[in-house]
């Protein structure tokens, strides 16, 4: 029995998982927090961690030499490793390079989570010009304000999930920017900020298998919709249209100019006035449901595929990925503030047309604190369509039934 071994996990890991128990693979996670799936995936997804065959807890995940001794210590066999979870994936591509396993180029998954390294490599490397500077505290910003062209766009240089990405409007926002960035604790969210030109457009994805250096399956594009600059509530796929070749090959450009030869990628871009330009690279799987909708569309997995890659078992036809229905997830969000008093049942929503399946990430009696990240979310939606516009609508239309019957004070 093959033995595959993720290091922590995002939402779509957790179909990886599952994926590994239908293929009869002996699947072994390993955590440094088992609690912080609690707030990272809804309650009704949960079970799929428990199709673990083996978990090994560590007190740090992301310490290579750590991580090294427990596997060496608890497994005889590993087959393959990876991680869904961004913040793990530089630790994992080490690890592969130790124990001799296929897996991408550390440095460059060093580089894509360095945004301030991510934007001068671009630049050296002809694939893009957005200008940024780095500044090591966000109390810097305000010695900045005079050097500054605004808009501007802040966020961590390392970080994940929208946390600490906000729009600098002009000088005077900068104090209260500053107030409400010097707060965050959250794990993996450095200190230090990137200061760059501030992107104004629609924002896509670029989704894709890389199985050798400049040899990139393009799963296809697909749209984001953000509310309050970063924040990301839904997408919608595949996205067709004349742009839809350039978007691919800036995405193809990014990964080869940072060296990554190996694994999935999520690549956002922006596509503004001056065409489009990248916001960043994520070395894995789009996450929050979003293998989902990239599954329901082209009818195979793209998670199976990466594991079968990490095997050294996936077979490469010329295009691997076919489009055959639309699909898109939306999620119901609030500024309010306040409990929970009312929300809509699961089974309700589920019956709603073109609906698949329907995550809650709240339930009646939370409560919930306002729209600051990713993690603002009450409910989401998977939905397909006969199209990508057409999945569209459904997710959007489930979406209004949810806020319609929602109460929150």
């Amino acid at each position: 029995m093959k033995t595959v071994v993720f290091i922590e996990t995002n939402f779509s890991g957790l179909d990886a998982i599952q994926y590994c128990k239908h293929q009869g693979y002996r699947a072994v996670l390993v955590t440094d927090n088992f609690e912080r799936f609690k707030k990272w995936f809804p309650a009704s997804a949960m079970h799929k961690l428990d199709l673990a065959d083996q978990v090994i807890t560590v007190a740090d995940s992301n310490d290579f030499d750590q991580v090294l001794a427990a596997l060496r210590a608890q497994l005889s066999r590993i087959d393959a490793l990876l991680t869904f979870a961004e913040i793990r994936t530089l630790v994992a591509a080490r690890l592969c390079r130790a124990l001799g396993l296929r897996g991408s180029n550390p440095e460059a998954i060093a580089i894509a989570q360095d945004k301030a390294r991510f934007r001068q490599v671009l630049m050296t490397r002809g694939a893009d010009d957005v200008r940024c500077r780095r500044i090591e505290h966000i109390d810097e910003l305000p010695a900045l304000a005079g050097a500054l062209d605004f808009p501007c766009f802040l966020k961590p240089v390392q970080g994940h999930s929208s946390i600490g990405a906000v729009a600098c409007p002009e000088a005077a926002a900068i104090p209260g920017i500053v107030e409400s960035l010097r707060g965050i604790s959250e794990d993996w969210i450095s200190p230090a900020f990137v200061v760059e030109d501030c992107l104004r457009g629609e924002l896509v994805s670029v989704e894709m298998l890389t199985t050798g250096p400049g040899r990139h399956q393009v799963v296809g594009v697909s749209d984001r919709d953000v509310v309050k600059d970063s924040i990301e509530i839904g997408a919608s796929f595949p996205l067709q249209g004349a742009q839809r070749e350039a978007i691919e090959r800036k995405a193809m450009a990014a990964l080869d100019a940072i060296g990554y030869d190996f694994g999935a990628s999520h690549v956002e871009v922006m596509l503004t006035d001056s065409g489009p330009h990248l916001v960043e690279v994520n070395t894995r799987v789009g996450g929050s449901g979003h293998s989902v909708m990239l599954d329901l569309a082209t009818a195979r997995s793209i998670v199976g595929d990466w594991v079968e890659l990490c095997l050294g078992q996936l077979e490469l036809p010329r295009r691997l990925y076919q489009h055959h229905r639309g699909a898109a997830w939306k999620c119901f969000v609030t500024a309010d503030q306040g409990v929970i008093r009312r929300l809509p049942s699961a089974q309700d929503i589920q019956r709603l047309h073109g609906v698949q399946h329907v995550w809650l990430h709240r339930e009646q009696g939370d409560t919930v604190g306002g729209l600051d990240s990713n993690y603002s979310w009450i409910v989401q939606v998977m939905c397909t369509g006969n199209d990508q516009p057409d999945a569209k609508r459904n997710a959007a239309r489930a979406i209004e039934f949810v806020a319609g019957h929602t109460v929150i004070g």
